[in-house]
């Protein structure tokens, strides 16, 4: 019994580094989103609502993050890191640093 819970115990803490990738329509912004915009959110605030094949990953500068509904992320913050959530259509419903 003792060890059962031990392992179970160890084993949250593992799964608590990756998180699901949902994504409300009136989600309020994360934490990342409130500070500047090093990842380059603005620059591409105009393809929201485009096919994810809009957005052109290979002739951008800094690491890219593609998130499909219902994605697993891990939780470690890279501010220069541009994450672009999907819907189920594959297109992008926002992008956010980190």
């Amino acid at each position: 019994m003792r060890m059962s819970l031990i392992v179970a115990s160890g084993l949250s803490l593992v799964l608590t580094g990756c998180g699901s990738a949902e994504v409300e329509a009136d989600a309020p912004p994360r934490l990342e989103e409130a500070g500047p915009d090093e990842c380059g959110v603005a620059e591409n605030a105009g393809l929201v609502g485009e096919p994810v094949s809009a957005f052109n990953e290979a002739a951008w500068p800094n690491p890219v993050r593609i998130i499909p509904p219902g994605g697993i992320v891990t939780t470690e913050y890279n501010p220069k890191r541009l994450n672009i959530d999907l819907n189920s259509r594959n297109e992008i419903v926002r992008f956010w640093c980190g």
